[in-house]
């Protein structure tokens, strides 16, 4: 169930403090593969994050989903790559039932100032929406 793996994701991570949390999401962020140009369009943007982040997701045969993405920032990319990793091969009824608040066990949220916050909130919004239009 995905809400037992934010549980999870926020637990190893929790061991983490301060600059190691933000070295954490920089080393995530490392592992992304780069998206192409082709997909860093207006409509694949995630509107209020300070840097530049693009989102695509595609509902699968299995009725699974699958993100993938990239952001100019490390910061930005690796707070991503956490929440895909989470909502990645789910199946989408259960990503579309998700909130915001859901991802708050991830302890990743307190970590970013106001802005990043909102960008925070906009990517898990994006994919959910991905979810719920089949």
């Amino acid at each position: 169930m995905i809400l037992d793996k934010i549980k999870s994701r926020g637990e190893d991570m929790s061991v983490l403090e301060g600059h190691d949390r933000l070295q954490y999401l920089i080393d995530e962020a490392r592992t992304v593969e780069p998206l192409k140009d082709e997909f860093k369009t207006e409509e694949n943007k995630i509107r209020g994050c300070v840097s530049n982040l693009w989102v695509i997701g595609n509902v699968l045969e299995d009725g699974t989903v699958q993100y993938k993405h990239d952001a100019e920032s490390f910061i930005t990319k690796g707070t991503a790559k956490i929440i895909l990793d989470v909502v990645n091969g789910e199946h989408k009824s259960e990503v579309a039932n998700l909130t915001v608040e859901s991802f708050i066990p991830l302890g990743i949220k307190e970590l970013l100032t106001m802005q990043r916050q909102v960008g925070f909130a906009s990517l898990i919004n994006k994919v959910i929406r991905i979810a719920q239009n089949d």
